[in-house]
């Protein structure tokens, strides 16, 4: 037996996971609109208990798989389109063959563009695995672009331009706006995207630092501070709204245990371990509707979650085995691989 932090892993151990979840797992397009992820729009993070929605008899925890990519950051244009997309296709093609439950988002139809323009061929391929419901276009925009220092009328093209070539090329659109690595957010964005038509919003940079006065330990979903709520209404200064992720996790996570379950195998608790069964019971408490969001994924060079990631959700939500990931295929380091790539 090989132990790692608290955590037991036994290299080779076939592990079942059985009907008794305490939650429900469901492997989620970055779309907020879906049945009966709409539902959570009839609800406010200051809802009390009572008013739990029946489209969730049992807590529901969405799983967003995803790749980061910086389109331009540290890099050149011909290193993203030879290297980055091209990767970014190849894996995600070969865990669809393999993993029938799995699903996948990127975002940016510029990218889709670029795609299209230098890989034909398997951009052909792309577009039957979104016919099929494996590939997502997410975000709605042009770019995960920057939403501090642009108008909004900007904002709004993002979101007409790159929905009208997912429509076009797909004849799909995106109901959300993802921006998981943006550095900030105006308190007028949710009205913005609401008068474009984006319903549902995501991002993990709060944890980065944010100066809201709000979360902590005694708040009411016991969120990092500068973190108002898990999944809720975010209301803009004209009365709209959208629904919005605000602590999904890093979007370079790994799944390497059980989320549906709470481990007793974690005491003390592991650094990137998260009990989502009582996280859930907070939202549950907190708004009536047992409903959360967890990002999982790779960061800044595109391609792919890590098997070891898709292998063990497949064993989650077929309810079936797999074998735990050694140590070494783990990587549940996200947040020290989004340090070590900067900001």
């Amino acid at each position: 037996m090989i132990t790692t932090d608290a955590f037991p892993v036994h290299p080779g151990r076939t592990v079942a996971f059985s009907i008794n979840q305490i939650i429900t797992v469901i492997l989620l397009i970055a779309a907020f609109s879906l049945s009966p992820a709409s539902a959570i729009a009839q609800e406010k993070p200051a809802a009390p208990p009572a008013a739990a929605n029946s489209a969730f008899p049992q807590p529901t925890l969405y799983v967003v798989g995803y790749a980061h990519l910086d389109t331009e950051w540290r890099w050149e244009y011909p290193e993203v389109i030879s290297d980055y997309l091209a990767k970014t296709m190849h894996l995600n093609f070969a865990l669809f063959e393999k993993y029938p439950h799995y699903i996948f988002n990127f975002t940016g139809s510029n990218r889709y563009r670029l795609m299209k323009e230098y890989f034909p061929a398997d951009y052909q391929i792309l577009r039957q695995w979104v016919k099929a419901g494996r590939w997502y276009p997410a975000g709605s925009s042009v770019e995960e672009n920057d939403v501090n220092s642009p108008s909004p009328e900007s904002i709004i093209r993002q979101v007409l331009y790159g929905n009208e070539y997912f429509r076009h090329d797909f004849g799909v659109a995106s109901d959300e706006y993802m921006l998981p690595d943006c550095f900030g957010f105006p308190a007028s964005l949710p009205s913005i995207l609401s008068a474009a038509g984006v319903k549902g919003f995501s991002t993990q940079k709060l944890t980065w630092g944010s100066s809201a006065p709000v979360g902590g330990l005694d708040s009411p979903e016991q969120t990092p501070k500068g973190i108002p709520f898990n999944v809720g209404l975010w209301d803009g200064p004209g009365g709209r709204s959208v629904i919005a992720a605000f602590n999904p996790l890093t979007y370079s996570g790994n799944i390497w245990y059980d989320i549906s379950k709470n481990s007793p195998a974690f005491d003390p608790p592991h650094a990137n371990y998260v009990n989502w069964p009582a996280r859930l019971a907070l939202d549950a408490k907190a708004t009536g509707v047992p409903v959360d969001y967890h990002y999982y994924g790779t960061g800044d060079i595109g391609g792919a979650p890590s098997e070891s990631s898709v292998k063990l959700l497949e064993a989650i939500v077929t309810k079936s085995e797999t074998v735990l990931p050694s140590p070494m295929e783990r990587t549940d380091l996200g947040d020290e691989e989004a340090e070590a790539h900067g900001p």
